[in-house]
């Protein structure tokens, strides 16, 4: 007779293991392409709260908008990109709720700007949204994370957007935010913004795109000081 129970239960437990494996499918975001060289953090942002939100506005509008929010005044030569202190407040004034991780305190990504005076409005501004998301009890947590932690924050709801280097996927080396869809034992899943055509890239092809655990943390890094940044996202605010 125990022997029956026992077999029961193997009998039921083999029956229930695909239903718990059908229910755990790869989160697929909606994928955003960013318009110009320097809204990677925009786009991210908008795959991001489309994911949570349905009815975000999902166009060039909205995405020059959010950029024009959390841009950080002067980066490098050309326009700037955005700071993990201004997506979260582009974040917090459309209804969500951010949380960011940094590696350094303060300003991020200042060796990439060589002029002085361009550094220390870029770090005035910064170091201004980073008061006013602390005001909003939105936490900035100096600390050390990997993939199981950003894989922890997606199985609590949130969609991570984090600082890489262009390097891996594209060839050049410029700081760049993309979007953490998901992840498995073995890969992550990123939305990445940029498409580099002359590399035979496609929408397709930058949607959940995968790297390796140990390819996408030496990409989540950039520059000498080997900076990283993430931005929870979750909504609706509380």
């Amino acid at each position: 007779m125990a022997i029956a129970k026992r077999a029961k239960k193997a009998v039921v437990h083999a029956k229930a293991t695909p239903v718990a494996a059908a229910r755990r499918k790869r989160r697929r975001l909606p994928y955003y392409n960013q318009s110009t060289n320097f809204t990677c953090g925009a786009a991210s942002l908008l795959m991001a709260m489309r994911g949570l939100d349905k009815e975000i506005p999902f166009d060039r509008v909205h995405e020059l908008q959010v950029w024009r929010e959390a841009n950080t005044v002067y980066m490098g030569a050309g326009h700037p990109g955005s700071s993990p202190y201004g997506i979260a407040l582009a974040a917090w004034r459309r209804g969500f709720h951010a949380e960011i991780w940094v590696s350094h305190k303060g300003a991020i990504l200042l060796d990439y700007q060589k002029k002085p005076d361009w550094r220390k409005a870029g770090k005035l501004v910064q170091d201004s949204d980073a008061a006013n998301v602390r005001d909003l009890g939105m936490p900035i947590e100096k600390r050390s994370w990997d993939v199981a932690d950003l894989a922890a924050a997606c199985a609590e709801g949130a969609v991570p957007i984090v600082l890489v280097s262009t390097k891996a996927f594209h060839g050049d080396n410029t700081p760049h935010w993309v979007v953490f869809a998901d992840s498995d034992a073995t890969q992550v899943y990123i939305n990445d913004p940029w498409i580099s055509r002359n590399k035979g890239q496609t929408a397709k092809s930058q949607t959940g795109r995968a790297a390796s655990h140990a390819a996408f943390m030496n990409m989540a890094k950039y520059g000498p000081r080997g900076e990283r940044a993430v931005v929870l996202i979750r909504g609706p605010q509380i």
